[in-house]
C-alpha cells in the first residue's frame, strides 16, 4: 500500500485489532495514486492496515469500495474473530461493505466461504465496471491464512496426504486457485484482459503448524530467515514482452507500488517511495536495479536484518526452534534435525557489532548475536560465515549504518490495547470510530 520499508512508516509491529494505530494518513497509498490517474479502485478481502478511525479504513485510503474484513484473521465461514482486552473477551463479526460515505456490517453471509464471497464480489465489480475508465482491483484473499477451513471437496482431491493440517492447507490452495481462475475468466469475458497486468504475490512464508511448508528454506512465518521472508509471486498478462521464465533479479514487496504506477502511465520519478519501478525489467528480463533491502530495522527490539547483493546480515535474531528446517511430513532429513546456531553471544565479533550499534563508547552494550550468510551459495542458511569472515561483517555493518536513517519509531509497539475497540460498543461488529 505504501511502497515504503516498514522502518520508514512506523508500522514495524503487527497492527493488532485492539490497538489504536494504522498506516499513517500522511502516506499516499497506491490506490490514491491510481485514482489521480483516473482509475476506478476497489479493495476486496483482507485489509489489516488499521481501522480504529475512518481515516485508516480502505474507503478513505483511495478505494471507491471495500468488501472484506479489517483485521488479521477470522473464521472463513462465519466471518467472526475473537479478542480480549483487560480480561474482557469477545467474539464478533468482522465483515464489511464500505464506501467513502457509508459503512455497512455484513451479517447475512454466515456460512459463505470467504473465497467464494470475495470472488463473487470481484466478478460483480468487473461485470459492472464502466469500460471507459481503467480499473484497479486489490484482491487479498483470506486464503491460506489460519484458521485452516475449506469446503470438504477440496481436500478430498489429495487422498495421498495423510497429515490433516497439510491436507486441509492443500485444499485451501485449490480453492484459491479456482477463485483466481474465475476472476481471470471474468476479466477476459469483459474484454479487459488484453490491456491488463495481473500480479499474484504473498506477504510471508508458510506457518508450519498451520499446514504451511517452506522447506528446504530455513524458518517460517514470524521469523526473519528465508523461509519466513522469501515469497512466491508471478506476473501475467499480454503486455509482457517476455513470458514463461523465472525472473532472477532481486525484488522487494515495496517495488510493486512504483511498478504498477509505471504500468498505469504515472510519473514514477515524483513518487515518495522506497521501491523501484520494475515493469521494463520484468517484461524484458533485464537486470534488477535493486541490490539491497532491509528485512527489518527495529530499534526498539535491537533487531536488524539486511541484504546487500548476495550477503545477508542478521543482528539481534535469537536462535529458536522456529528458525529451524521443517521437511514435509514423510521426508527424512537427519542433517536438518538440529539447529545450526549460536549458544554463546560473547565473542569479540558480537561485542564489536553491539558497540557499533550502541554508538556510545561510555556504556557497555549487550553483545548481539550476529549471523552472516551468502545466499547465492547457501540459500538454506546452513553455513554461518560471521566468525570466518569478519571483514564482510564489517562491510555489511557499514551498509546497516546507512540504512538506519531515517528511522520512524514503531507506533504500534508504543500504544496499548484499547477496551474502546470492543465490538459490543458497535452492535457486536468490529467497527471504526474508537480512536
Amino acid at each position: 500500500m505504501s511502497g515504503k520499508f516498514v522502518s520508514h512508516t512506523g508500522i514495524q509491529s503487527l497492527i493488532h485489532s485492539t490497538k489504536p494505530c494504522g498506516l499513517p494518513t500522511n502516506i499516499t497509498t497506491i490506490a490514491q495514486q491510481l485514482k489521480q490517474l483516473g482509475y476506478a479502485t476497489h479493495a476486496v478481502g483482507k485489509w489489516h492496515q488499521g481501522y480504529c478511525k475512518p481515516e485508516y479504513t480502505p474507503s478513505h485510503r483511495g478505494f471507491d469500495t471495500f468488501f472484506g474484513y479489517y483485521t488479521g484473521a477470522e473464521e472463513y465461514f462465519t466471518h467472526l474473530r475473537s479478542d480480549h482486552v483487560d480480561n474482557k473477551s469477545w467474539t464478533a463479526l468482522d465483515f464489511h461493505l464500505d464506501t467513502p460515505d457509508n459503512y455497512t456490517n455484513v451479517f447475512n453471509m454466515n456460512g459463505t466461504y470467504s473465497a467464494y464471497a470475495f470472488t463473487d464480489r470481484a466478478i460483480n465489480i468487473i461485470d459492472n465496471h464502466d469500460k471507459t475508465k481503467p480499473l484497479y482491483i486489490y484482491l487479498p484473499f483470506q486464503s491460506v491464512h489460519a484458521p485452516l477451513e475449506v469446503p470438504p471437496q477440496y481436500p478430498a482431491k489429495y487422498p495421498k496426504i495423510n497429515d490433516k493440517n497439510r491436507k486441509t492447507f492443500a485444499g485451501m490452495v485449490s480453492a484459491l486457485d479456482e477463485a483466481v481462475g474465475n476472476v481471470t475468466s471474468a476479466w477476459k469475458r469483459n474484454g479487459l484482459y488484453e490491456n491488463s497486468v495481473i500480479v499474484f504475490t504473498t506477504d510471508n512464508g508458510g506457518l508450519v503448524h498451520a499446514g504451511g511448508n517452506n522447506y528446504p528454506l530455513r524458518g517460517q512465518k514470524f521469523t526473519l530467515w528465508e523461509g519466513g521472508t522469501r515469497g512466491s509471486a508471478f506476473v501475467s498478462g499480454p503486455l509482457l514482452n517476455k513470458t514463461g521464465y523465472i525472473y532472477p533479479g532481486l525484488v522487494h514487496v515495496v517495488d510493486w507500488y512504483p511498478t504498477l504506477v509505471e504500468v498505469a502511465g504515472g510519473d514514477v520519478s515524483s513518487l515518495d517511495v522506497d521501491g523501484y519501478p520494475m515493469w521494463s525489467h520484468f517484461s524484458n528480463n533485464l537486470t534488477s536495479p535493486r541490490t539491497s533491502f532491509p528485512y527489518l530495522i527495529h530499534n526498539e527490539s535491537r533487531t536488524f536484518v539486511i541484504r546487500v547483493d548476495n550477503w545477508k546480515l542478521m543482528v539481534g535474531v535469537e536462535n529458536t526452534t522456529q528458525g529451524g528446517w521443517f521437511p514435509p511430513p514423510g521426508v527424512a532429513t537427519p542433517v536438518d534435525a538440529a539447529l545450526h546456531g549460536k549458544d554463546d553471544y560473547s565473542s569479540e565479533l558480537e561485542d564489536t557489532v553491539a558497540q557499533q550499534l550502541q554508538g556510545d563508547l561510555d556504556k557497555k552494550p549487550k553483545p548481539q548475536p550476529v549471523y552472516l550468510f551468502n545466499l547465492e551459495d547457501d540459500p538454506t542458511e546452513h553455513n554461518d560465515l560471521a566468525q570466518s569472515n569478519p571483514e564482510q561483517v564489517s562491510v555489511m555493518m557499514q551498509h546497516l549504518t546507512e540504512m538506519l536513517q531515517p528511522y520512524t519509531p514503531d507506533a504500534c509497539a508504543q500504544v496499548k490495547d484499547s477496551p474502546k475497540s470492543n465490538p459490543a460498543n458497535f452492535h457486536n461488529a468490529y467497527s471504526t470510530g474508537w480512536c
